[in-house]
């Protein structure tokens, strides 16, 4: 069976499985789901543990070991499986295999994994798992989602903050919720259960956010030129190769324009839209809307500028670093349709 990784908790009073997988790349969830399991199975006598960390060393006969060492004497025992990615190779699915056709009740595998991937989802082994135990798959929170979980940490840890305060903290750690568990703690202790506003944030906690360039081109989509000049910043703080982020922009441009193409001559923009993830998918055709009757002339010229600017050529070309940085900005807000703004 499936449990959202919310639900694990609601999950765990009520029952334990026998064998747990907890795959995402969003390392707090991980963690916190994780633990969890092994509180439960702790308080229900599986007091030992084994760690194994996966690497290509690996020796998965210890599967193989404890699904035959059924024993009325045995003690109940957790087996700590971490694997850095859902690919087990061609031993690791065996033993998986094994075990989930042959479960000792008196053990409880966990295993954490990164990211499921088709080719994971698809596995005999993960599939077996699916119907003899629990998969909670962790996904990254979306910013509504982000704003609305720390909210929520904030007073589950006795602070009252205020709507601009939970904004501004969700911007400094967007992308980054161990930073915002370690900032979060640091305000209870400075202001307990007193009323917390963006000042008091400001003059303590770090900017913590973690962002990549499909990041900002979700922000141009999503016309939010509030947190587009942000990421733009954090980018520019990470000293992220200019080159990258103005292919970011003239690809974005390109699919922009492509469907843009699309729909003006009736044809559908499904094979677009299939190679872009279902969260900026609707996004994505909102632009198309509003950019109908974009001047595209100017716009790949700006590109184009952009590209020999990065890579130090062509005409007018700044050699203070600060100037690509601002026609980056300006090229962005004019995807997204919004005027320059000054940050």
């Amino acid at each position: 069976m499936q449990v959202r990784v919310e639900q694990i908790e609601e999950h765990l009073r009520h029952t334990l499985a026998s064998v747990y997988l907890i795959a995402g790349d969003e390392p707090l969830q991980v963690m916190e789901a994780a633990a969890a399991v092994r509180k439960a199975a702790t308080e229900r006598g599986f007091s030992e543990r084994d760690v194994f960390s996966v690497d290509a060393q690996f020796d998965w006969g210890v599967l193989y070991d404890a699904a035959g060492s059924l024993s009325l004497f045995s003690d109940k025992k957790m087996l700590d499986v971490r694997m850095p990615t859902c690919k087990a190779g061609q031993s690791g699915t065996k033993a998986l295999q094994h075990y989930l056709d042959y479960i000792p009740s008196d053990k409880i595998l966990l295993i954490q994994s990164g990211r499921l991937d088709k080719t994971c989802k698809n596995a005999a082994w993960v599939k077996k798992l699916e119907q003899v135990g629990v998969l909670v798959q962790v996904w990254d929170l979306s910013p509504a989602q982000t704003l609305a979980w720390v909210a929520r940490r904030m007073r589950e840890v006795g602070l009252q903050p205020d709507n601009d305060a939970v904004r501004y903290l969700t911007e400094r750690v967007e992308g980054n919720l161990l930073a915002a568990v370690q900032e979060i703690g640091k305000l209870s202790l400075l202001f307990g259960n007193r009323p917390v506003t963006a000042q008091n944030i400001m003059s303590v906690v770090a900017d913590n956010s973690r962002f990549s360039v499909f990041d900002l081109a979700e922000a141009i989509l999503a016309q939010d030129a509030r947190r587009l000049c942000h990421i733009m910043q954090v980018l520019q703080e990470e000293e992220t190769a200019t080159p990258l982020l103005v292919w970011a922009l003239a690809d974005l441009l390109r699919q922009l324009y492509d469907g843009c193409q699309l729909v003006s001559n009736n044809q559908s923009i499904q094979g677009l839209l299939m190679r872009m993830p279902k969260t900026r998918q609707g996004l994505f055709q909102n632009a198309l809307r509003r950019m109908a009757r974009a001047d595209w002339q100017l716009l790949f010229h700006h590109a184009a500028l952009l590209d020999q600017h990065s890579k130090g050529v062509g005409q007018d070309v700044s050699r203070h670093p600060q100037r690509l940085w601002d026609e980056m900005l300006a090229m962005a807000l004019l995807l997204a349709g919004k005027p320059v703004m000054r940050v």
